[in-house]
Protein backbone atom coordinates (compact mmCIF):
# COMPACT_ATOMS: atom_id res chain seq x y z
CA UNK A 1 0.00 0.00 0.00
CA UNK A 2 1.00 3.63 -0.79
CA UNK A 3 1.90 6.02 1.68
CA UNK A 4 0.08 9.67 1.47
CA UNK A 5 2.45 12.74 1.87
CA UNK A 6 1.28 15.36 4.88
CA UNK A 7 -0.37 18.03 3.45
CA UNK A 8 2.29 20.90 3.49
CA UNK A 9 0.39 23.80 5.72
CA UNK A 10 1.72 27.61 5.96
CA UNK A 11 3.58 27.77 8.80
CA UNK A 12 2.82 31.13 11.01
CA UNK A 13 4.85 32.77 14.18
CA UNK A 14 3.44 32.04 17.84
CA UNK A 15 2.60 35.06 19.87
CA UNK A 16 2.53 35.06 23.28
CA UNK A 17 -1.18 34.56 24.79
CA UNK A 18 -2.72 38.03 24.95
CA UNK A 19 -5.82 38.44 27.48
CA UNK A 20 -8.43 40.73 26.85
CA UNK A 21 -9.11 43.70 28.93
CA UNK A 22 -12.06 45.15 27.01
CA UNK A 23 -14.83 43.75 24.52
CA UNK A 24 -14.38 43.50 21.00
CA UNK A 25 -10.56 43.25 21.71
CA UNK A 26 -9.76 38.78 21.42
CA UNK A 27 -12.16 37.27 19.90
CA UNK A 28 -11.77 32.80 19.65
CA UNK A 29 -12.69 30.81 16.82
CA UNK A 30 -12.63 26.91 16.88
CA UNK A 31 -14.80 24.28 14.81
CA UNK A 32 -17.14 21.70 16.47
CA UNK A 33 -18.22 19.07 14.39
CA UNK A 34 -21.11 16.32 14.59
CA UNK A 35 -22.81 13.69 12.68
CA UNK A 36 -26.63 13.65 11.80
CA UNK A 37 -28.50 10.03 11.83
CA UNK A 38 -28.31 9.64 8.41
CA UNK A 39 -24.16 9.74 8.68
CA UNK A 40 -23.37 12.96 7.10
CA UNK A 41 -21.29 15.26 9.50
CA UNK A 42 -21.57 19.02 9.81
CA UNK A 43 -19.42 21.53 11.11
CA UNK A 44 -20.23 24.41 13.15
CA UNK A 45 -17.98 27.55 12.78
CA UNK A 46 -18.54 29.22 17.00
CA UNK A 47 -17.11 32.44 17.50
CA UNK A 48 -16.72 34.08 21.38
CA UNK A 49 -15.66 37.59 22.31
CA UNK A 50 -12.90 36.49 25.03
CA UNK A 51 -13.87 39.37 27.65
CA UNK A 52 -17.39 39.13 27.43
CA UNK A 53 -17.94 35.06 26.96
CA UNK A 54 -20.37 36.20 24.35
CA UNK A 55 -20.75 34.16 21.27
CA UNK A 56 -19.92 36.39 17.98
CA UNK A 57 -21.31 33.84 15.72
CA UNK A 58 -21.87 30.82 14.86
CA UNK A 59 -21.82 29.02 11.15
CA UNK A 60 -23.16 25.73 10.26
CA UNK A 61 -22.74 23.94 7.18
CA UNK A 62 -21.48 20.67 5.35
CA UNK A 63 -17.92 21.74 5.17
CA UNK A 64 -16.15 25.27 5.96
CA UNK A 65 -13.40 26.26 3.75
CA UNK A 66 -11.13 29.17 4.54
CA UNK A 67 -12.37 31.24 2.31
CA UNK A 68 -16.05 30.79 4.27
CA UNK A 69 -14.24 31.36 7.08
CA UNK A 70 -13.00 34.68 6.31
CA UNK A 71 -16.23 36.06 4.85
CA UNK A 72 -18.15 35.00 8.13
CA UNK A 73 -15.23 36.61 9.83
CA UNK A 74 -15.60 40.15 7.70
CA UNK A 75 -18.93 39.58 8.33
CA UNK A 76 -19.09 39.67 11.99
CA UNK A 77 -16.31 42.21 12.05
CA UNK A 78 -18.48 44.65 9.83
CA UNK A 79 -21.54 44.45 12.34
CA UNK A 80 -19.41 44.48 15.95
CA UNK A 81 -16.06 46.42 14.31
CA UNK A 82 -12.81 45.29 13.86
CA UNK A 83 -10.91 44.10 16.46
CA UNK A 84 -6.71 43.81 17.98
CA UNK A 85 -6.52 39.90 17.46
CA UNK A 86 -8.00 36.48 16.81
CA UNK A 87 -7.02 33.42 18.63
CA UNK A 88 -7.51 30.39 17.14
CA UNK A 89 -5.85 26.66 16.75
CA UNK A 90 -4.15 24.87 13.75
CA UNK A 91 -7.07 23.46 12.01
CA UNK A 92 -6.55 23.48 8.11
CA UNK A 93 -9.15 25.88 7.91
CA UNK A 94 -7.33 28.47 10.32
CA UNK A 95 -4.01 28.03 8.49
CA UNK A 96 -5.11 27.90 4.92
CA UNK A 97 -3.43 30.58 2.28
CA UNK A 98 -7.07 32.14 2.47
CA UNK A 99 -7.11 32.73 6.03
CA UNK A 100 -3.53 33.94 6.40
CA UNK A 101 -3.88 36.34 3.99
Amino acid sequence: MRRRNKAQRPVNERVPLQLAATVNEVWSMDFVSDSLSTGRRIKCLTVADDFSHECVSIAVDWGISGQYVTRLFDQASIFRGYLLAVRTDNGPEFTSRAFMA
